[in-house]
């Protein structure tokens, strides 16, 4: 007989001190972690660990690379359905990051069999195997062990010519920087959590958790991108700044510019913040030059960690236009938010040096 006193699915949330990418170790915590460590290197390894890549990228031959990610959350919704879809949509995203395609995933899960019943579980992973299969991967096995919160998430392989990598560091002088999902995640879930959230703004939200970033790539790869990261748990600043920073350039961002969801305006205007938001802007705000006046709650929005977020694109400020009409044209919300341009020259120059990001109206 099951045990009675199991609960019930609609309590995923309640027993995880943060879910989603909101869970996700700061950055100024991994460098401190990784001080000091030395890590394997080798000539056909294309990516540096120190750019914070979205994944590895391994050189098999001179017309094949391989690209490996690992990707893992507790939930941030109840329904594990949804949680599983969200999870794996998340995951696979790293490998389109890299201009790849994802070939082979394996299922990543840590449950607690005897708090809830094991269909929830099933759920979780069928929610991500659809997801899997969607995007024209191959779910071929995974690992699981007892835990004291559900964690789910996915260990994924692609592959790519080598030649047609993309990394965070590429972006060129006057590049254009166009982003690809709207940003609040970490905000509206917290308001959805609450009940907060109207049944139009979740609406919106699922649709874009649940969306893969593929149909972006296959598109973007059609202009001269230069960089191509996605927005994840270190927010739109923190993923921004890595690109900056690795492309040896500082950046501009139009807050005007940049696409929300729904409510989430009101929601951190009234203390829906997740602490993954205090912890981005302890990590990156000693980058940020405030050129003009910027509210409280949109600079939290701009510390949001993301889950499952749009992918944010450096391509040549003379394509963008045609690039944000062409996902247009594919219904992805697509806005050019900003701009790459040089580091400063000298120590007095206002605009900051490498990495550094200019925030404007």
């Amino acid at each position: 007989m099951e045990n009675s006193s199991k609960k019930t699915s609609n309590a995923l949330t309640e027993i995880v001190k943060s879910g989603g990418c909101a869970a996700k170790i700061s950055s100024a915590e991994l460098h401190e972690m990784l001080a000091g460590l030395t890590f394997s290197n080798s000539k056909n390894l294309l990516t540096k660990l120190e750019n914070f890549e979205d994944a590895a990228v391994y050189k098999i031959s001179e017309e094949l690379a391989i690209v490996q990610t690992i990707d893992f959350f507790p939930p941030m919704v109840d329904d594990p359905y949804l949680y599983g879809e969200i999870a794996a949509t998340n995951a696979l995203s790293d490998i389109y990051a890299m201009g790849g395609a994802p070939l082979l995933a394996m299922n990543i899960l840590s449950f607690p069999t005897c708090d809830f019943p094991l269909d929830v579980a099933r759920e979780i992973l069928r929610g991500g195997a659809d997801k899997v299969k969607e995007a024209g991967c191959l779910l071929v096995g995974g690992h699981s062990i007892q835990g004291s919160e559900p964690i789910y998430g996915l260990s994924v392989s692609g592959f790519i010519h080598p030649s047609n990598m993309l990394t965070n560091g590429g972006a060129k002088i006057g590049d254009a920087i166009v982003l690809c999902k709207p940003i609040g995640t970490g905000v509206a879930l917290l308001g959805l959590k609450a009940g907060m959230l109207s049944q139009y703004a979740q609406s919106i939200l699922t649709n874009s958790l649940t969306t893969l970033n593929s149909k972006s790539l296959q598109v973007g790869q059609k202009f001269k991108l230069h960089a191509l990261t996605d927005v994840t748990g270190f927010g739109l600043i923190g993923h921004v700044h890595e690109m900056a920073k690795a492309s040896g350039l500082r950046a501009r961002l139009r807050v005007n510019a940049i696409p929300f969801f729904p409510e989430v305006e009101e929601l951190a205007e009234q203390g829906f913040v997740p602490a993954g938001a205090y912890a981005n802007r302890n990590s990156y705000e000693k980058n940020i030059i405030y050129i003009d006046d910027v509210e409280l709650k949109i600079m939290d929005l701009l510390f949001d960690p993301q889950t499952a977020g749009g992918l944010l694109m450096s391509v040549d400020e003379r394509d963008a236009e045609r690039l944000c009409a062409s996902l247009g044209n594919e219904d992805i919300s697509a806005h050019i938010i900003g701009t790459f341009e040089s580091p400063a020259s000298s120590a007095s120059d206002e605009s900051g040096p490498a990495g550094f990001i200019s925030i404007t109206h």
